[in-house]
């Protein structure tokens, strides 16, 4: 690119250039933005469009470090528990929140209009930088960049909201009079204009960028954006749900599909295709010799160096936010180490055989898993084990022991040794009174388990080191497997559903599906169960569980139940102790772990500032 500055990481902080409004209807442009100077250069003009990136939420903030309006998506799924009270979150959790209520509203609804407005004036002005400053070239991709975008803020509140309001290209300017004029748009009208844009925006980005530029927009993002969007709209929830046919705005319209319509599926197969065609990307490890290596590779990794080819579009950012609540307490400095694994993702995984051990669970009561005797699994009492990354030899529970790689990568339980540079913290205890449990303080996992991902062990976070994380917005696993799981509602003899899904087993280091579950090759149910399994595992922790509980419809199962895990109350972790009971979560964000999801709670509600503001539909039960 011509006369570029040499970093991307430049995020403009709330002055000039930063407007200030609660929602989309404010007036817009605000006056700073009308300056004819900031599109006279090339260096004001990249740095307009760099902050409009800063509109993104922070991804790899798991809402709970403190009350703020992180995005929640992690701590309202079923894979995790945090200890720490009076959060926001818990208010979804356990139903108990109404639209007059403000959490999440920002980063989730203002936040993204607010992208929406900067990127749209952005795309109006930019053509005015001179020639000699920015060529035809560096203006098209700096169009586009903003044009996904956009496209991107929408597609990232459809999932929450639903239908919402497209703004469309021209600057907006409701007079108050005006306002109870608007309405939202219905949700095809959302998806295929979203999914339009991203497309368009594909082709006038580039397949990636110079190293210096990396985190940037490129063809994959939107694409994968697409791809994402599309496959939402197939699911259950916005795809002739008999829950929503009664919603119709003001204007006569169902503001949602009333009829199932298959064709979606081959849509959204079709779009995750449109990826993988691009022939750019690759799973890190994929000929599964040292899944270790390549998860550590994939996860530790920063920037456009080694585990590149898998992330498609990723932020960068420090790993204070998510590695404070990962970390025990007992490793030192300043740790809070509650994000907590629930017992429920923790039977997810496979064996090292490939096989699912828990199957279900009897009368929906997790403290009696159904286990499949041909699994090789055991929860009955304690042998020596060396694990598998680290290769500490320990006394452990049979539960944690012949795992897939995906396990050890992904849970830290009790009695584990930790490993941080050439600091090694041994036995780190999370019962009652233990150096990294309850008792002395609200930083613990209430489950008994930390999430282990994105961990480190070449840092040293007792003195302040927290790196840097590269969070996967997108990755090439997702679309793999968005892509089988599109197939099998359509066509589910196709033989790219074991092909495809047998990509991500063997990076794992698990056998071919087809090798464990022959049964299921052409059985649409058996293999929706399988895909959606793979899915838990494979993407657990990067804010998708919350989504695909939801679109699947299965939420009022799987987040209406107690949230179950070890028993932290026990006062010692001995083989064979009280501690190694699964019973039900009692320090669920200071809650009693008996979580209540109900049909209400599928989509946010929008809020009673807008309604007051604007007199559009209210979602289903709010």
């Amino acid at each position: 690119m011509k006369n570029t500055i040499k970093t991307f990481a430049l995020f403009l902080t709330a002055g000039a250039m930063l407007a200030s409004c609660d929602s989309y209807l404010d007036r817009q442009p605000d006056e700073p933005l009308t300056s004819d100077n900031i599109f006279k250069k090339q260096k004001t003009t990249l740095q307009y469009l760099t902050n409009i990136y800063s509109y993104q939420p922070d991804y790899e903030a798991p809402a709970c470090v403190s009350n703020s309006n992180d995005i929640p998506w992690e701590a309202c799924s079923d894979e995790t528990s945090f200890a720490y009270l009076d959060r926001s979150y818990t208010q979804i959790n356990y139903n108990s929140w109404n639209p007059s209520l403000h959490i999440y509203r920002d980063d989730t609804y203002n936040t993204p209009y607010k992208g929406i407005r900067e990127a749209n004036y952005f795309m109006q002005n930019v053509h005015k930088c001179p020639p000699e400053e920015l060529n035809d070239v560096d203006k098209g991709y700096y169009y586009n960049e903003a044009r996904f975008l956009r496209a991107h803020f929408y597609a990232m509140m459809l999932p929450v909201y639903g239908p919402v309001f497209l703004i469309g290209d021209d600057p907006v300017d409701f007079t108050q009079s005006g306002l109870d004029q608007r309405e939202r748009n219905t949700w095809d009208e959302c998806v295929n204009y979203v999914a339009n844009e991203l497309w368009e925006a594909a082709k006038g980005l580039p397949d990636s960028w110079p190293d210096i530029y990396y985190g940037r927009a490129t063809k994959g993002a939107a694409l994968a954006a697409r791809a994402r969007l599309l496959l939402y709209s197939a699911r259950k929830l916005f795809n002739g749900n008999e829950l929503y046919k009664g919603i119709v705005n003001r204007n006569g319209d169902h503001l949602f599909p009333t009829q199932y319509d298959e064709k979606k599926w081959e849509l959204a197969a079709q779009a995750a295709k449109d990826v993988m065609n691009l022939n750019l990307y690759s799973l890190v490890g994929a000929d599964g010799t040292d899944p270790y290596a390549s998860f550590n590779t994939l996860f530790t990794s920063v920037g456009s160096g080694t585990g590149a080819t898998e992330k498609i579009y990723t932020r960068i950012a420090s790993g204070y936010q998510w590695r404070i609540v990962t970390t025990p307490p007992s490793v030192g400095g300043t740790a809070y180490g509650g994000y907590g694994v629930t017992q429920k993702q923790v039977d997810a995984f496979a064996m090292a055989n490939g096989r699912y051990p828990i199957t279900g669970y009897t009368d929906g009561d997790q403290a009696r898993p159904i286990i499949d005797p041909d699994a090789g699994y055991s929860e009955s009492g304690f042998s020596k084990f060396k694990h598998p990354i680290y290769g500490d030899e320990l006394e452990t529970f049979k539960m944690y022991q012949n795992r897939e790689p995906r396990f050890y990568v992904n849970v830290f339980w009790s009695g584990m040794t930790w490993h941080g540079a050439n600091k090694k913290t041994a036995n780190v205890q999370f019962y009652f009174n233990g150096n990294s449990g309850p008792g002395k303080s609200h930083n613990y996992p209430p489950t008994g388990y930390l999430a282990h991902k994105f961990t480190n062990p070449s840092i040293d976070t007792s003195t302040g080191n927290w790196g840097y994380l590269d969070f996967p917005v997108f990755r090439y696993a997702e679309i793999l497997l968005n892509y089988v799981e599109a197939l099998n509602e359509y066509d589910p003899s196709n033989a790219d559903i074991t092909l495809y899904l047998n990509m991500i087993r063997k990076r794992a280091g698990v056998p071919d599906i087809e090798e464990v579950y022959p049964d299921a090759v052409g059985d649409q149910t058996r293999m929706r169960e399988l895909i959606r399994r793979e899915r838990q595992v494979e993407l657990c922790f990067e804010n998708l569980r919350y989504f695909d509980t939801r679109t699947w419809m299965t939420a009022e199962t799987d987040n209406n139940m107690p949230v179950y895990g070890m028993n932290i109350a026990a006062k010692d972790h001995k083989a064979n102790g009280e501690f190694w009971q699964r019973v039900i979560c009692k320090y669920d964000g200071g809650r009693d772990g008996n979580r209540a999801f109900t049909k209400r709670c599928y989509l946010f509600p929008i809020s009673q500032e807008e309604l007051d503001r604007v007199k559009c539909t209210q979602n289903y039960g709010w």
